[in-house]
């Protein structure tokens, strides 16, 4: 699909699309440009010797034509080539929309008002044009990009949402950190053995930059997503309808597109019970050391709760955050005796000496974070406690090999990762899946050396 730029005149639709091919490399197709070559006159002499009506008319002429090119380009429209109904159309149907929303007073500040742009001749003129133009520009535009900082980071938003509705109609998981994810062959090798065509693929959605990825969805440009750090609690606020356990621990892990509206689920915390119930290990009945308090360890200290564990310890750096999550189980399920506190080697070494099961719900440990500085506590653990951490890759992090060094049984993320993905695509197409036939499928493709 052509990437369409649309704005006002001095919104950056040049400059920044021309940053944007050269990235992307891809050609860069500047409508007004094509126009006056074509009429060997400027804009403004077109214009002044022909009228508007007539420039309008080279304008249609000008967008068929590049919206009718066999292969993809970065285009940047006049700013009154969305006022014909089938100039938009024809964008639309071949093009996905970006309109630049820069302010006008920052439009003000750098144009000349030389003359060279017909329509305006001083920042009333701006303003009006603007104030007419607005509501066109956001009917027309898939997604709106807020142009008001630097040049930089224009384009690194607008290379997020162009990689992100790429592929269109596919699926992807988000993140930040994103490169260790293994999640895509995962969901390939699932798809592959059901004879599912679509796309799976990871972008990087950085921190804060939610509000620019959601409209993706919205848009169509994805059908579902999984969400992993740091954002499975800070979409919440973007989605429509939040489902089940998910709007009781407060985390998401799971978007389905449905009709332009977003419903979050949580498939973390079932694939996480499944896991260990194959581990020889459920919840009932159990002492649970919890380390963290993010959105993760949430999913995980609900599901213990209401599966009926006897106590949950949660421990983490910021122990109001540890406290907040204690106290909110404890209102909801008050047969498990809930404590908190902060995580130190030796709060956690407390703690362990009566756990019979340990979960490491951060990302420590995981590749591109730090490590934990000082698994100590691992030795406070009774000889048949079971050590899970949800990280799985690396494969075996200090925490997992400080617990096999004392000959403690151990688990990984890996199997969670494969068992809530096998919940997920059941969401994503609709249908019930057979998770035991496509277990083995699903592990063969992710599995790594052990490293």
């Amino acid at each position: 699909m052509h990437i369409v730029l649309i704005g006002l005149s001095g919104s950056g639709k040049s400059s920044l699309g021309r940053r944007a091919a050269l990235v992307l490399n891809l050609p860069f197709v500047d409508l007004d440009e094509r126009i006056e070559q074509g009429a060997g006159l400027c804009v403004r002499e077109i214009f002044a010797q022909y009228g508007e009506a007539d420039f309008r008319e080279r304008e249609a002429r000008a967008v068929c034509a590049a919206a009718a090119a066999p292969h993809p380009s970065v285009i940047a429209t006049g700013g009154g080539a969305i006022l014909r109904p089938d100039n938009v159309r024809r964008l639309r149907e071949t093009g996905f929309l970006v309109f630049l929303d820069r302010p006008v007073a920052r439009i003000a500040c750098h144009m000349d008002y030389d003359g060279s742009r017909p329509l305006v001749s001083g920042i009333r003129d701006l303003e009006t044009l603007a104030a007419r133009r607005r509501p066109l520009y956001e009917a027309a535009a898939h997604v709106t990009l807020r142009n008001d900082a630097g040049c930089d980071e224009a384009l690194a938003a607008l290379l997020a949402l162009v990689r992100a509705r790429c592929p269109p109609g596919g699926y992807a998981v988000i993140g930040d950190p994103i490169a260790h994810t293994l999640s895509p062959p995962l969901h390939r090798a699932v798809f592959g053995a059901l004879g599912v065509t679509d796309a799976y693929t990871a972008l990087h959605v950085p921190r804060g930059a939610l509000a620019d990825f959601v409209p993706i969805l919205r848009a169509g440009g994805l059908k579902g997503c999984n969400v992993t750090i740091p954002h499975k609690r800070d979409i919440l606020p973007f989605l429509d309808e939040v489902e089940g356990e998910a709007r009781l621990c407060g985390a998401v892990n799971t978007v389905v597109a449905r009709g332009g509206r977003l419903c979050g689920y949580n498939t973390d915390m079932e694939g996480l019970l499944t896991a260990l119930r194959a581990a020889g290990c459920g919840y009932r009945g159990r002492t649970l050391l919890l380390l963290g308090a993010g959105g993760a360890a949430g999913g995980v200290a609900w599901k213990a709760a209401r599966e009926g564990a006897r106590a949950i310890t949660v421990l983490a750096r910021r122990v109001s955050r540890a406290e907040a999550l204690a106290a909110e189980v404890r209102a909801a399920a008050p047969a498990t005796s809930m404590r908190s506190g902060v995580l130190s080697p030796e709060t956690a070494a407390a703690a362990a000496r009566e756990a019979n099961l340990l979960i490491n719900a951060t990302p420590l440990g995981m590749r591109m974070t730090a490590n934990f500085d000082d698994v100590s506590f691992v030795d406070a653990l009774p000889p048949y406690a079971l050590v899970c951490d949800l990280v799985y890759s690396p494969p075996r992090t200090r925490l997992l090999r400080a617990a096999e060094a004392r000959g403690l049984a151990v688990q990984n993320g890996l199997d969670m990762l494969v068992y809530q993905a096998l919940l997920a695509d059941e969401l994503f197409l609709g249908r019930a899946l057979d998770k035991a036939a496509l277990y083995p499928v699903a592990k063969r493709a992710v599995e790594k050396p052990d490293v």
